[in-house]
């Protein structure tokens, strides 16, 4: 996992645990919930800490993107 995305997958941790721990691993689409949650916090995570002209494709790569909610979806369906 880069810096980066380790970095957005402890920002979405933190921030959107409720949202998290909501997702069952026995719903329909377990991924779609926790892509949206991801996404929810990149766009929060952009608006907090980099300069207004920032773009999420500046700060998080798709393979970002993708690291963090296989990992979330991993601890989702392991605990």
């Amino acid at each position: 996992m880069t810096a980066e995305a380790r970095e957005l997958y402890v920002y979405t941790t933190d921030h959107f645990e409720k949202e998290i721990n909501r997702i069952s691993p026995n719903s329909v689409a377990p991924m779609i919930a926790i892509r949206q949650t991801v996404k929810k916090a990149m766009q929060k995570y952009v608006t907090e800490y980099c300069s207004i002209d920032s773009k999420l494709e500046d700060v998080f790569s798709e393979n970002d993107f993708a690291q963090v909610c296989e990992q979330i979806y991993n601890d989702i369906t392991n605990n």
